[in-house]
């Protein structure tokens, strides 16, 4: 098996933002780079309480299984495109958390409202054009809104975070949720 001290690294952080919150269920999804070729991605409908290193699926970026037994997430599409359009990027976490699912069931963007927004995500949080789950059209629409920053909000479906490992891209969602949340609120005691 390829990549072992990368695989724990994955199931550690799928774990981690299971016992969060911001996953529940199969939902989301994660993945890490391990060389300019190639990545692992958690598998579809799979719990992450019971997830494993060998669930765990190594594809190419052309979403060809190189080793794994089981699919891969339905959003490798996503991952691929993303990975295709940003060297910078190394660890990519899909959520499903509340508070950002709210902006994006009403397909809200996250504004510029704190200091750190700035200085660790790259400004507003956009969010991309609706377009059906796995789609390579929500592919396509996520790369368009999220441009250089570190996160974009998918409309009707949940967050992509994005790192240059998967520290970043786990503190990405964390901050971006707290975010949410203190916007949510600022609306409600502004209107």
């Amino acid at each position: 098996m390829k990549f072992k001290k990368e695989r724990k690294e994955l199931i550690s952080f799928a774990k981690k933002i299971y016992k969060k919150g911001l996953v529940s269920g199969v939902s989301g999804n994660l993945s890490l780079r391990v060389d300019e070729k190639a990545f692992l991605i958690t598998p579809a409908s799979k719990s992450y309480e019971k997830l494993q290193i060998e669930d765990l699926v190594l594809l190419d970026m052309e979403g060809n299984i190189i080793e794994g037994q089981k699919e891969p997430s339905s959003e490798k599409k996503l991952h691929i495109e993303i990975y295709k359009n940003r060297e910078d990027v190394g660890a990519i976490i899909h959520t499903h958390s509340v508070f950002t699912c709210v902006l994006a069931a009403l397909e809200m963007s996250l504004p510029m409202i704190l200091e750190e927004q700035q200085e660790i995500l790259g400004g507003e949080i956009k969010v991309a054009k609706y377009a059906p789950a796995g789609s390579e059209t929500l592919a396509k629409e996520a790369i368009k809104a999220i441009g250089t920053n570190k996160a974009v909000i998918l409309a009707k479906h949940g967050l992509v975070s994005v790192g240059e490992n998967m520290d970043e891209a786990y503190l990405v969602c964390n901050l971006i949720e707290r975010l949410s949340k203190i916007y949510l609120y600022m609306r409600l005691l502004t209107k």
